[in-house]
């Protein structure tokens, strides 16, 4: 009866390993890590840190910010821009920045992430005076 057993539990575990290890997560993938902001301060980001279309010569550059999302299947909704936006501008407020500028969205294919399509946004966090 032991012997049974121990041939059962692989067949058991492998199958439900597998199906966990290839189920795809929509949303965040990485750059999006917002766990360690309060509400209030993603909140006060979404006011407080403006999107720029042009960068003032007299601001600052504090480097750059980025945000990536997944879009689950074919049939599922992609990201929004403003999700890509609110995301970057959550992160540039932590670090000190009051806006973001030289926003560059893209779109890569991702089956092997397990995601159909990984929508990137990058800019860079700016003091703007």
């Amino acid at each position: 009866m032991k012997n049974s057993s121990n041939r059962i539990l692989p067949l058991v575990l492998v199958p439900l390993f597998l199906i966990t290890a290839c189920s795809s997560m929509p949303g965040v993938l990485e750059g999006n890590d917002l766990s360690h902001l309060s509400l209030r301060d993603k909140r006060m980001s979404d006011k407080k840190v403006k999107v720029l279309n042009e960068i003032p010569a007299q601001s600052q550059v504090l480097g750059q910010v980025s945000s990536e999302r997944c879009q689950s299947t074919a049939f599922s909704d992609a990201p929004l821009e403003k999700t890509l936006l609110v995301d970057m501008k959550a992160e540039a407020y932590r670090l000190g920045a009051n806006a973001i500028g030289d926003i560059k969205l893209s779109q890569r294919g991702a089956m092997g992430e397990g995601c159909w399509n990984v929508h990137t946004a990058t800019a860079n966090m700016l003091v703007v005076e």
